[in-house]
């Protein structure tokens, strides 16, 4: 003999329709991956900014040896 806890719960349209919580968090994940993108974006630029510049003074450094050099 099953007590009514022991049940299957029967599930109704109501309840299959009240997602609202499911589609606000994924909407705060989608902008949530959406600024980490910008954020990992503006992380790689300003590295590239970076890695310009030392390029541009060793190359400026190489050239200014191999001047004194002749």
């Amino acid at each position: 003999m099953s007590r009514p806890s022991q049940q299957p719960l029967l599930r109704t349209s109501a309840a299959c329709v009240s997602i609202w919580p499911v589609n606000a968090l994924a909407f705060v994940l989608f902008d949530a991956s959406k600024e980490g993108k910008r954020i990992v974006l503006g992380m790689l630029a300003t590295g590239g900014v970076f890695i310009g510049v030392i390029a541009l003074g060793q190359l400026a450094h190489w050239a200014s040896s191999r001047r004194h050099k002749r």
